[in-house]
């Protein structure tokens, strides 16, 4: 690891007491105070039952460094103090519980870089991030995500979950889609609090000079993806059980979703040209477990609504997306906006011909790039409008199938990016 100053005296000092590991799980406890006891009792007891024989520590980053937050981090009330084991399973190696605790409010940048460091420092062969706020951790989640790291010899590893079908809407019809076209890496889930990934892996992304940047201190896992597809590293998908979470409306608070995962996006597009640019078509990516699970549960999100925040929010934008868009895709969105509710529809070729636009002008820089990103927000409600009135009544099978058409569409229109990308564009001031 490069020298740096940003580890603490008392972190090292921890860190030289646990000595080399095989296994490491991070997280940050920051706004988790009352389930993360819980989360590293879990991990825990995934050490316990899974990996009998290997050298394990879990690096917890919090905020504050009062002793009740580092307490809470240390974990002092953990298992094995309490000589509690699971029934039947007797541990061969000490499992360590190291407190990292950052002054103020530790971005998941800032979380994720001392995770890292720590794995080097530790020489941990495979790590794994988790969420101590996640109600699907569980020791056997926990083990899903090691394993293939571990085991199996890969150095990333992304999750998989049962979701209800109007969840994940826009790693659906945007992140998934577009990341696997360019990048030829079909990961469904590029931005997700749970992860994995190997010790060399670690190693090159802890050297990389990107630490500073908004976009790795916001959502650094879909780089660290990246990064892997950029070297050769062996990525696959693990399945994680069910995702919990709320089916929300597409409020003001999507459009800071967009600027930390479209933005990201669409920086690591900026960042890694050579790479997308030279890649061809799509591969698959192994899979353990079920690639993909729906469920049919009914969804609260009120359609009406989403379509009168989209069809508001491109006539207020209507100056900037014309420094945006391709005037025929301009005119095309112009268009649709003028179309009656019921028989609107934002159609696929359409919609990636948009996304593609967006990419090359935040390339170009023909405006603020985080007003760009911003400015996707009420186009992002049409598409997601007209995908749960087509979609209302379809299958899981049938969704999958639309899915897979969306991704070839993105393929297809691959091109098209290509020639705006190297275009060269005047700025308007």
């Amino acid at each position: 690891m490069a020298e740096d100053v940003f580890l603490s005296d008392d972190l090292l000092r921890q860190l030289m007491s646990v000595g080399e590991v095989d296994l490491l799980v991070g997280m940050s406890s920051l706004h988790a105070a009352n389930t993360v006891s819980h989360a590293l009792d879990e991990i825990e007891e995934s050490f316990q039952r899974n990996f009998v024989r290997q050298r394990v520590v879990i690096v917890n980053v919090g905020g504050g460094d009062n002793d009740e937050d580092s307490a809470r981090a240390k974990g002092h009330d953990n298992l094995a103090e309490k000589g509690v084991r699971v029934p039947g399973i007797t541990s061969l190696r000490t499992s360590h519980r190291v407190a990292a605790n950052v002054p103020g409010s530790p971005s998941p940048g800032i979380a994720l870089r001392t995770i890292l460091a720590a794995a080097d420092l530790l020489r941990a062969r495979a790590c794994a991030v988790v969420s101590p706020a996640a109600s699907n951790l569980t020791p056997d989640s926990v083990a899903n995500l090691l394993r293939p790291v571990y085991r199996e010899k890969f150095d990333f590893v992304a999750p998989l979950y049962t979701r209800n079908k109007y969840q994940g809407l826009l790693a659906r019809n945007l992140l998934y889609p577009m990341s696997r076209a360019l990048f030829g890496w079909g990961i469904r889930e590029l931005f997700s609090e749970e992860w994995a990934f190997s010790g060399r892996l670690a190693a090159l992304c802890l050297n990389q000079d990107v630490w500073h940047e908004e976009a790795i201190q916001a959502r650094p896992e879909a780089w660290m993806a990246i990064s892997a597809m950029a070297s050769d590293f062996r990525c696959c998908q693990a399945f994680l059980g069910e995702k919990s979470q709320a089916t929300k409306g597409l409020g003001r608070d999507i459009v800071e979703v967009l600027r930390q995962t479209v933005g990201t996006l669409f920086w690591c597009l900026e960042t890694r040209q050579s790479l997308w640019l030279d890649s061809g078509r799509s591969q698959s990516v192994p899979t353990f477990g079920p690639a993909h699970e729906l469920t049919s549960d009914p969804t609260d999100l009120d359609r009406h609504r989403i379509f009168e925040m989209f069809r508001s929010g491109v006539t207020e934008l209507e100056p900037i997306l014309s420094s945006i868009l391709d005037p025929e895709t301009h005119s095309e969105i112009k268009s649709i906006v003028s179309l009656e509710e019921g028989k609107f529809r934002f159609k696929s070729g359409l919609w990636v011909r948009t996304l593609y636009d967006f990419a090359a002008s935040y390339h170009h820089a023909v405006i603020n790039r985080d007003h760009l990103v911003q400015a996707l927000a009420p186009l992002y409600r049409g598409m997601t409008y007209s995908f749960l009135a087509e979609h209302s009544d379809s299958s899981p099978a049938e969704m999958e199938t639309a899915s897979e058409t969306l991704c070839g569409e993105f393929e297809l229109q691959k091109p098209y990016l290509m020639e705006r990308w190297k275009a060269k564009v005047e700025v308007k001031s």
